[in-house]
């Protein structure tokens, strides 16, 4: 494999992937619980199970590529995973469900935090944050895929395996395409010839101090993005007393706002930079999440009640997905994996997925929990705070990565200001 976009779209459809995974599970769970009569405890393993996975999976593959480089895990990770997926798939209960997930977590998990790492050193800085958002772009069809699947096939008892079903079949196309790929030259030529020096570089303050708060901002997101990836056809019938197969497709309509959301990602990021847009996604969710809590606390009598302005929650529930996909959703990922430094860079960028994967447990175990307590409402409030924390946090922290060049641990020490540079 040569040609550069034949190695961008290998490393992107692992993106697609990824995503799809997640809604696939998603569209399955109504089913599931139908199907299965799982006790509150059991969903909850269920539900976290791939989250505890993936953070475990970004830990332990950001470490192996930044020692034996990024190809060998991006081979690995979904190799794992297309096995796990398969299990899945087949699961004769639910133990043996939440088991494979974990693993098909894993995989995700690993493939997440070496392959931004892998595009900022393959990409040439100045098309790099446009190149990366197209990138992360595949991932809003992921879940519209796996939503519209979901749709499609869970009308009969067993027809939500068969979304899992076609993500571990998507992984022999995925393979394929990687087979070929090129180790990273700047990796290569900044490798650092032991983990214990990886360990030793992580006590420099020019490190841990951006890390911290690129992970902190980072899991701020995760809770309300993951919490309503999870959880969103689960929600829309609780919310509109739909039936499963009609909350399927109204995810897909809710999904489908945030294929042009991103689109604007593409066309802005290299002209405004990821910070305002960062900034302004998280305020945009957030605000529209409470909004939506707030309404749905209202009661049934209120004239602002949901069953009377339905449209109004509606049209909430599509501005918090749109700045989530506009802005924070693409700019987590890429400002953290700018920031390192080459020799760690996919270390740090696992420390910060690893994070952000703990906010999505923490926003699947969040919203379970206040949901069987005092009702989706304040679920949605949970999300909406959280994305108001990540907009406080960029605004404060929040450096501009724009045209960045890629840096190593030694270039790191000798720059005095590395957060204030600007192409």
């Amino acid at each position: 494999m040569k040609s550069r976009p034949l190695v961008i779209v290998a490393v992107s459809f692992g993106i697609f992937i990824g995503t799809y995974d997640i809604a696939a599970i998603a569209v399955a769970l109504p089913r599931i619980l139908k199907v299965w009569h799982p006790a509150p405890l059991g969903l909850t393993l269920l539900t976290s199970s791939t989250f505890v996975g993936m953070i475990a999976g970004s830990l332990v593959a950001g470490l192996l590529a930044d020692h034996w480089g990024r190809r060998v895990v991006l081979l690995l990770d979904f190799a794992a995973y297309g096995v796990a997926g398969a299990v899945s798939a087949l699961s004769p209960d639910l133990t043996f469900l939440t088991i494979s997930r974990l693993i098909v977590g894993l995989g995700i998990g690993a493939d997440y935090a070496v392959v931004f790492p892998y595009l900022v050193e393959y990409l040439q800085p100045e098309r790099r944050g446009r190149i990366m958002a197209w990138a992360l772009w595949a991932a809003n069809f992921g879940m519209l895929v796996a939503y519209a699947l979901g749709a499609l096939t869970l009308t009969s008892p067993n027809g939500w395996r068969i979304p899992l079903a076609i993500g571990a079949l998507l992984v022999v196309p995925l393979l394929w395409l990687r087979r070929s790929l090129p180790e990273s030259t700047l990796w290569k030529s900044h490798r650092m010839s032991s983990l214990r020096q990886t360990f030793t570089s992580f006590r420099s303050r020019r490190l841990w101090r951006p890390l911290l708060w690129s992970s902190i901002i980072w899991l701020s997101y995760q809770v309300s993005d993951q919490g309503l990836s999870l959880f969103l056809p689960l929600m829309l019938v609780t919310m509109f007393n739909s039936t499963v197969a009609t909350a399927a497709w109204h995810s897909v309509l809710v999904k489908a706002i945030t294929i042009p959301a991103a689109l604007l990602t593409v066309i802005t990021i290299e002209r405004w930079g990821r910070r305002p847009l960062q900034i302004l996604g998280f305020w945009g969710r957030g605000i529209s999440l409470v909004l939506l809590g707030f309404i749905l606390w209202l009661p049934s009598s209120s004239a602002l009640s949901m069953s009377q302005n339905s449209w109004v929650a509606w049209s909430l529930l599509a501005i918090a997905y749109a700045a989530g996909a506009w802005g924070p959703d693409k700019t987590t990922v890429i400002t953290a994996a700018e920031q390192a430094s080459t020799e760690v860079r996919a270390s740090t960028q696992a420390v910060s997925e690893a994070s952000g994967r703990f906010g999505g447990l923490i926003g699947v175990v969040g919203y379970s929990l206040l949901a069987s307590w005092y009702g989706a409402a304040a679920g949605l409030m949970f999300f909406g705070i959280m994305a108001v924390v990540g907009a406080i946090i960029s605004q404060v922290t929040l450096p501009e990565t724009r045209g960045r060049k890629p840096m190593s641990f030694t270039d790191s020490m000798r720059s005095p200001i590395p957060s204030e540079e600007h192409p």
